[in-house]
């Protein structure tokens, strides 16, 4: 409610040891302040904080009434009273100095050169910056027999308490009230006001320490000298004649000082233990019970009443909704209404900001809070250094005037301290728009978060216009970035404002927190946010003529007001529109007979509580028949509350709600949202007024019906600061948005939750009951999100800063800063509904939240809570409520998820617990597993690790690091290496896992599998024909891709420790399946993310094994399909040079060629292409007649294209007017029955014409190239597999980055290598398929194809010279490259020889399988044969 800001004033005060001050009091308006000191009296003003004028006694007068103590106020602040240590009570009058010229003023405020004049508020105080000239006069002393132990102004009395145990009457006269006078002695006192069994008072009980006189109690709560606490209720004034009694304060015995709240009827004591104790006069018996304690936990300040002391100082706020307590050894601490800790200053950063670690602040003898609760006076009272010990740097400080004050004798120093404080608007102004943000008002600003601003700022983009009438109850949006904010929006209020009208009383923000209003002393100005402009009364005198009184909210667009018109002398109710100027002319205004304390409204409803304890309804009704809107009121209902309340001042809070209790006949549909209920908060007690449906519908005239009246009220809850409730509509929240939520202090909160019908037949459509659940909250609740299912709140943090000068080494002091806070409360009303058994409710309930990004975290915190409650406790427990918590939780998929991220925060010692009601943790693992859900399941891995002996945890890592290569989550797969290898081994460790359970298929060649992590390069022998010639033993690729090898240099080479050949046995079975079914890209990226998996010394292994190609054309499209790396295409300069070609040698029309080879692109620029091919549509080729289509066709279309169907494609014109002609396909045009003609007419025919053309050939190369990153792979897998010489993936990777350097080097390696002639062979016999394929399904390869002819010969020279005679398989560079050259007889039998190494495809795979057989038949012999005997086929 009440939250520190910034840093604390030091006031400064007069220097030496007669200013050492004893008590601070402030008058009835709080504008000025008594200081009191020893010898002197000091009157303050509020605003500005300014000394005005201090009284000091004569020495005669001194001589007579001896030393200062304490002082009280008049309730006109006309006298001040102060006792004195010689049993005086001395009466100095307070007025205004007429003397002072300058309008009676010491400071007047100046704008420019000329002074205004100061203006007289209704109190006849000056404005607020306008401090008046005062002066104090001594009027009288009064001397009493005994000793005054305290005293209070009563009405027009004063009550002084002496140690003879004696209540003196005093009028403010000077004279005694004899016949007023009473003696504890005669006052009986009982246990409660029955008087059944009442004692008088015993001598122990001599006299009155503290005592506090309450209207509303109607009588005295007082503090004994022997620690008891009593309340009085004295005799009456009126013509009965009663005697006075009293009523015990049960349950303290060691009170020390009392503070009483008028507003909530409730009296705090504080105790010599450092604790307070909070009653409440319970109205049957006239008992006081205790309400709550205020005790420092453990968590924030252990030991504290050891620490702190007594409780010496407790102030009530002025309007009763927090208390300041103090301790005798230092620290202040704020307390709520109900008890919740609000700031506390012992400990953390308060503390450290003071030397040797005291407290801070030092102790308080005396505190008063200002005007609206905006600061807090204090007196502290500290230890001075002694004046020999002080340097004299201090010396000359206090010289010049410090804020210290310093006794000589007893080394005390006392300061005037001043928090300031910043409030929430509820306090004051609990309307219905106030508890839907987190909204807080200080005395200059206006604090509001920025997720208000933020997440409803769609709602108001265009202000400039009009708002629609319903626009005030549109749905507010509030997402998640609303509940995390912790920034705020600060709003200063306009100094314009400000300046005449100091403090504002009241503020209020709309609904969806654009706009905001405030009042002050008189008058009131809004603020729009999305204008960032204040709008103020145009004519002042207006602004000075209303004083609110009861309250400003926000309906749509109009500012609706309860005010006192000062020149009219009447109380009225006020509606102002927004968008209209502030002035009287555009209001709407009512009179009502009374001053109304409380405004709030509900829908297109106005309700008001006047001081008369009447409730007024009125309906609202806007119209907007004039050029600015305006609003009519017209008068619905009035209820009487005078038997129901004990004082109007009691009345906290006022709303309609359309919530009913399970007790009314529920006819009417909730969804209907009429003010079914009225709810009433008297002192803390919610009172619930409900529709008395039972009678006849009386109608009036015009077929209307008469307000529904009201019945006797019934009592929902008790000790409530603040309730919530919504009048927005979710159906698929229903129960959230029909609860009703309560704020209740050290209680926590409590929901009043419907319960629907279980019948899932019969249709939600009446509340059946509703049911109160309490939870404990860890925030200070300010908003209640009830879509969102969250808390919102503030709370207050400190930093400490230390001063460098050394003359202010006691300057340090805190400085304190608001943050927002929020809090899940799901969690608390599912746990609630299951422990009451009603787990169909709570499904239900969370089923309409699984959509919250934070439902997960629900689940998480019900299991957390549940288990830590029932697992440490110490007794039994006959129904626990786990089991029922882990059944609800199976009902949705994130239960294996919540069981587990549960464990995680939970101690080792709890598990077995858990896992007693859950399960076997690893048959969650393998749930897990089944789900496909890796990441818990990798989770649930590090449980079983603390559960299992290391032999299990091994093997379900390596069931699960199996499952995450699969699925690609190389993240997961680095943990679960790291995690393998930190598992312990056994002595002797088995090679593959243990256990009948886990088997692991395609693991081969166990007994030679050796890693370059485990061998040093030089170890590493081939199995390959032939000696290879001595490579480079440390390439780059293994020092990028495989890591650093320093954590294998402790184990000596040939000895391998048990983990890396386990790891290195998992990561090579999984690398030879990508590569044997071709997964290339998904291969590198393995690879690349395990850092123990050596890429180059495995692709040497396996280059013979699973590196083996036995088809280049499904690996030429696998490769383009998984880097979705487009087709080469054709450019147009390429097939204008073939329709040349055809037409001059063949019977082809050119007419055919065109249409068949051009297409729609048939009459371009040679620049452009045909769109590229993709891998998607490489089969639909034939169905289209290998014509490309543009891109404007979609793949789908392509997909759908029948033998028959009509093909649209644009006109091949010249003109910017495009046309649509159409072509007909017919099932005989296929591809090998029209391009087998092409292929052996036409290609043979322009074979020189290629061979000059070879850079216009090649012009797709660049165009058709796929993404940049794809590219950037491809590169890189190429020069991994050159350096690994696995040749066959090498050449594959080069034809499809069209690299004839590259296909180069592939050759010049297979030929100056150690290269397999089956490796060769293969090589030659796929390049022979992909010419085939590229001249029947692929055109655009065969100018690269065409290319590289000349490796293709030096290939086919390769394997003929081997085949023939020559052992081996080297050739000469010079003459290769060299035939590679000679263009003009190589193109003319190109086609020729591949047609005689390969006339069909038939031919060619049928000697591929052969060649196949013959390989898988002598593959121990492959190796180490020489290279003249592989026997190509």
């Amino acid at each position: 409610m009440y939250f520190p800001l910034g840093w604390p004033k030091r006031l400064k005060t007069p220097s030496g040891d007669s200013v050492l001050i004893s008590h601070i009091v402030s008058s009835c308006d709080r504008m000025l302040f008594a200081v009191i000191s020893k010898k002197t009296l000091s009157i303050w003003y509020s605003k500005p904080c300014v000394q005005i004028v201090t009284f000091t006694p004569c020495q005669k007068l001194f001589s007579e009434i001896g030393h200062f103590c304490k002082g009280e106020w008049k309730p006109d602040s006309s006298l001040v009273a102060i006792t004195t240590q010689q049993n005086v009570v001395v009466f100095i009058k307070v007025e205004v100095d007429t003397s002072v010229k300058n309008h009676h003023c010491l400071y007047v405020m100046q704008e420019g050169k000329t002074p205004i004049t100061p203006k007289i508020n209704i109190n006849g105080i000056l404005d607020s910056d306008s401090v008046p000239a005062i002066k104090l006069t001594y009027m009288a002393h009064v001397s009493l027999q005994s000793h005054i132990s305290c005293f209070l102004s009563v009405r027009d009395e004063l009550v002084v308490a002496t140690i003879d145990g004696c209540l003196n009457r005093l009028r403010w006269t000077g004279n005694k009230n004899e016949k007023a006078t009473l003696h504890l002695n005669d006052i009986p006192v009982s246990a409660d006001l029955q008087q059944f069994r009442a004692t008088r008072l015993s001598s122990g009980n001599s006299h009155v320490c503290e005592m506090e006189y309450s209207p509303t109690l109607g009588g005295y709560s007082m503090v004994l000298s022997s620690g008891r606490a009593v309340f009085v209720i004295p005799p009456s004034s009126r013509g009965e004649k009663t005697n006075a009694h009293g009523v015990w304060a049960q349950e303290v015995n060691d009170a020390a000082t009392v503070a009483v709240n008028h507003r909530y009827r409730l009296i705090a004591f504080g105790c010599f233990s450092g604790d307070g104790i909070v009653y409440h006069l319970d109205e049957a018996v006239g008992a006081l019970e205790i309400s709550h304690r205020l005790v420092i936990s453990s968590k924030e300040f252990p030991d504290a009443g050891l620490i702190a002391g007594q409780v010496t100082c407790m102030k009530w706020t002025p309007d009763g909704t927090a208390l300041a307590l103090a301790w005798k050894n230092g620290g202040l601490s704020l307390w709520s209404v109900f008890g919740s800790l609000l700031l506390c200053t012992l400990g953390g950063d308060y503390s450290s900001s003071t030397d040797s670690g005291s407290l801070y602040p030092a102790p308080i003898v005396s505190m008063e809070w200002g005007l609206e609760g905006y600061h807090l006076w204090m007196v502290s009272k500290s230890v001075a250094q002694t004046k020999n010990g002080s340097d004299p740097g201090d010396n000359k400080h206090r010289e010049e005037g410090d804020s210290e004050s310093i006794n000589a004798e007893t080394n005390y120093c006392t300061q005037l301290l001043q928090f300031q404080f910043v409030k929430s608007a509820l306090t004051v102004n609990p309307c219905m728009s106030n508890h839907e943000h987190v909204f807080l008002q200080g005395e200059d600003k206006l604090y509001m978060s920025t997720g208000d601003t933020m997440s409803r700022s769609n709602l108001h983009h265009n202000h400039s216009q009009q708002q629609k009438p319903n626009s005030g109850s549109s749905s507010i949006n509030m997402g998640a970035g609303y509940i995390g904010n912790k920034q705020w929006q600060v709003i200063p209020i306009s100094h314009s404002y400000l300046a005449s009208n100091w403090p504002i009383r009241y503020a209020s923000v709309d609904r969806a927190g654009q706009c905001v209003a405030v009042a002050g002393k008189t008058g009131f100005a809004h603020y729009a946010l999305f204008s960032r402009k204040w709008k103020l009364f145009g004519n002042e005198t207006q602004e000075r003529d209303m004083v609110v009184s009861g309250g400003i909210t926000w309906w749509k667009d109009f500012v609706c007001l309860a005010c006192f018109n000062i020149q009219g002398q009447r109380d009225e109710i006020r509606c102002y529109p927004r968008t209209a100027k502030l002035d009287n002319t555009f209001a709407k205004v009512l009179q009502v007979q009374s001053q109304v304390l409380l405004l709030n409204t509900f829908r297109d409803m106005l309700i008001t509580f006047c001081a008369d304890s009447h409730v007024a309804m009125f309906s609202l009704e806007r119209k907007n028949v004039q050029s600015n809107p305006s609003v009519q009121i017209t008068k619905v209902q009035e209820i009487s509350l005078t038997s129901f309340i004990p004082h109007p001042l009691c009345v906290a809070g006022l709303t309609l709600t359309s919530l009913m209790s399970e007790s009314v006949n529920p006819k009417l549909h909730p969804s209907s949202k009429e003010a079914e209920s009225m709810l009433v908060s008297v002192s803390g007690k919610l009172l619930m007024f409900q529709r008395d449906r039972s009678g006849p519908q009386i109608k009036e005239e015009k077929n209307k019906h008469r307000p529904v009246p009201f019945c006797n009220p019934s009592v929902v809850a008790t000790s409530v600061e603040n309730l919530w409730t919504t009048t927005r509509a979710n159906v698929g929240k229903v129960q959230l948005m029909e609860a009703m939520w309560l704020g209740c202090g050290s209680h926590g909160m409590k929901v009043w939750l419907p319960l629907f019908p279980r019948d899932e037949g019969k249709a939600h459509n009446f509340m059946s009951r509703r049911i109160m659940l309490p939870f404990r909250v860890d925030i200070y609740p300010l908003a209640v999100l009830f879509e969102d299912a969250v808390i919102l709140g503030a709370a207050c943090d400190v930093v400490s800063y230390t001063f460098s000068s050394s003359s202010y080494k006691n300057m340090d002091m805190p400085f304190c800063t608001l943050e927002r806070t929020s809090q899940i409360y799901l969690h608390h009303i599912l746990r609630q509904l299951l422990r009451r058994n009603l787990g169909v409710n709570a499904l239900d309930l969370a089923r309409s939240c699984k959509e919250l990004t934070y439902f997960p975290h629900v689940l998480e915190l019900l299991l957390h809570e549940v288990l830590e409650a029932e697992a440490t406790s110490k007794e039994p427990i006959p129904d626990p409520l786990l089991p029922r918590v882990v059944a609800f939780i199976q009902e949705f998929p994130e239960f294996l998820q919540t069981i587990v991220h549960c464990a995680r925060k939970t101690e080792v010692a709890l598990w077995p617990y858990l896992f007693s009601t859950v399960g076997n943790p690893k048959d969650l693992f393998e749930m897990c597993l089944l789900n496909k859900d890796l990441e818990t399941a990798a989770t649930y891995l590090i449980i079983l690790q603390n559960l299992e002996k290391p032999i299990v945890s091994r093997q379900l890592a390596t069931i699960l690091l199996d499952s995450a290569l699969d699925r690609g989550t190389w993240e997961l797969c680095r943990d679960l290496v790291r995690f393998l290898k930190a598992i312990a081994f056994p002595s002797s460790p088995p090679l593959s896992p243990t256990g009948s359970d886990y088997s692991y298929s395609n693991v081969s060649n166990v007994g030679r599998l050796r890693t370059s992590s485990i061998v040093e390069p030089r170890d590493v022998k081939l199995s390959m024909p032939g000696t290879a010639k001595e490579k480079v033993r440390h390439t780059v690729s293994d020092s990028i891709v495989g890591g650093s090898k320093k954590a294998a240099t402790k184990s000596k080479p040939g000895e391998p420790t048990a983990e890396q050949v386990y790891i290195d046995m998992i990561l090579c079975r999984h690398a030879r399946k990508l590569l044997a079914s071709s997964q290339i890209r998904t291969l590198g990226y393995f690879a690349a993310n395990m850092d123990d998996f050596h890429f180059v010394s495995w692709l040497k292994r396996e280059r013979v094994r699973a590196g083996k190609l036995d088809d280049f054309v499904s690996a030429i499209q696998t490769v383009h399909s998984q880097f979705e790396w487009p087709m080469p295409a054709l450019s147009a300069s390429f097939l204008h040079q073939l329709k040349k070609s055809a037409a001059s040698s063949s019977s082809l029309s050119s007419s055919a060629v065109e249409d068949d080879l051009l297409g729609p692109a048939g009459d371009k620029g040679d620049g452009e292409l045909i769109q590229p091919l993709t891998p998607v549509n490489i089969c639909k080729t034939e169905e289209v007649r290998g014509r490309t289509i543009p891109h404007r066709l979609s793949e789908q279309a392509l997909s759908q294209m029948g033998s028959d169907e009509i093909l649209l494609r644009p006109q091949l014109m010249r003109t910017d007017e495009i046309s649509l002609a159409t072509i007909e396909t017919s099932d005989s045009n296929s591809l090998l029955g029209d391009y087998e003609v092409v292929n052996d007419s036409v290609m043979g025919g322009i074979g020189e014409a290629l061979s000059l053309d070879l850079e216009g050939m090649s012009q797709e190369a660049a165009v058709s190239r796929g993404p940049e990153q794809a590219h950037l792979e491809l590169e890189y897998l190429l020069h991994i597999m050159l350096e690994a010489s696995c040749l066959e993936w090498a050449l594959i990777l080069a034809v499809v980055l069209r690299d004839s350097l590259a296909v180069v080097r592939v050759v010049n390696t297979a030929s100056l290598t150690d290269t397999p002639l089956d490796m060769i062979g293969r090589m030659r016999e796929g390049l022979s398929y992909l010419e085939l394929w590229a001249d029947t399904e692929c055109l655009g390869y065969k100018p690269f194809l065409h290319k590289i002819r000349g490796e293709i010969h030096v290939l086919s020279k390769l394997v003929e010279t081997s085949t023939s005679s020559a052992p081996s398989l080297s050739l000469d560079v010079s003459s290769a490259v060299q035939n590679s050259l000679e263009g003009d007889s190589l193109s003319s039998t190109l086609s020729v020889d591949e047609g005689n190494l390969s006339p069909t495809i038939q031919s060619i795979r049928a000697d591929l399988d052969a060649l196949d057989i013959e390989e898988q038949g002598e593959e121990d012999t492959v190796q180490t044969t020489k290279p003249s005997d592989c026997v190509i086929s």
